[in-house]
């Protein structure tokens, strides 16, 4: 094996570690958020939080739209959060024993809300890089 081919691997092992970590981090603060009633604030802000990382990695993995372009610019701010606070909100009701914030409408708009924020950051983000 060459030098190019083991740093490759190293840097494969090392971002699966970190990305692992990560996750664990982000799996483990969504829990503990989730466990306590009283921290709503709290996860209206860390789902916002997360549907903006997930929205501007979805904008720069996948920088083309979807749909055609309709006659309104930024449509999907309201539209996504309406629909994804309404199904669950849903997902809650059918999980009334073990709810969480994430299933009730506040915790599906507040990371709806952030996925179409996100997403749109992220595209600009993707257009300004390619305009360079």
């Amino acid at each position: 094996m060459n030098e190019q081919t083991i740093l490759r691997v190293v840097a494969w092992v090392v971002l699966y570690f970190v990305g692992s970590l990560v996750a664990e981090l982000l799996f483990e603060f969504t829990g503990a958020v989730n466990g306590e009633k009283d921290l709503k604030p709290v996860a209206v802000i860390w789902f916002i939080v997360l549907g903006l990382a997930g929205g501007f990695a979805t904008g720069g993995i996948i920088p083309n739209r979807m749909l055609p372009p309709g006659p309104f610019r930024g449509v999907s701010v309201l539209i996504l959060p309406v629909a994804l606070s309404g199904y669950m909100a849903i997902v809650g009701w059918a999980r009334a024993a073990s709810r969480s914030h994430l299933a009730s409408w506040y915790g599906g708009a507040a990371v709806g809300f952030g996925l179409a924020v996100g997403r749109l950051l992220g595209l600009a983000f993707v257009a300004e890089v390619r305009a360079l």
